[in-house]
């Protein structure tokens, strides 16, 4: 497999281990914690993620620290590389050099507190065939747990650079 991407949760998807009809095995589970208010910390069980965050001054904000649209965008880049790594390299499809760009848009609607978010997904895959690229770009985005999880509740575009 030319996958740039393994762990315990591809073998054991490789394996069907996950999923079935009765449902799906939790393989992983990350814990998060935000304190605070417009200005606050996000931080995880471990540590290894300890941030201040402060609203970016496009929306009235001090700016000078991270948001929580950067952490959406950055999480969600991460994990359609993944998915795209492990769907191509079901393939044989090497993906050392693609990458994987996102947008967060905190998008309002009137005067009321009515917010959204709009996301586009860019796919970077500067070494393959792109009818290829295409159709792996989309597999990704029917696999990537955060396309999943935002269908049909949030529009996202997804590209092919």
């Amino acid at each position: 497999m030319a996958s740039d991407y393994s762990g315990p949760g591809v073998e054991a998807e490789l394996t069907g281990a996950i999923g079935g009809d009765a449902g799906y095995d939790t393989l992983y589970t990350a814990w998060a914690s935000s304190t605070g208010g417009g200005a606050g910390r996000v931080r995880t069980d471990d540590g290894l993620l300890d941030l201040e965050l402060r609203a970016p001054e496009q929306l009235g904000g001090p700016g000078g620290a991270t948001n929580p649209e950067q952490l959406m965008a950055a999480a969600y880049a991460a994990c359609f590389r993944s998915s795209l790594a492990l769907i191509a390299g079901r393939e044989g499809v090497d993906t050392t050099n693609a990458s994987v760009d996102t947008t967060v848009k905190l998008r309002k609607r009137g005067k009321h507190d009515d917010y959204v978010f709009g996301v586009d997904v860019t796919v970077h895959l500067p070494e393959v065939d792109p009818q290829l690229a295409g159709r792996l770009t989309e597999r990704a985005h029917e696999h990537c747990p955060y396309s999943k999880a935002l269908r049909g509740n949030v529009d996202v575009g997804v590209y092919l650079a």
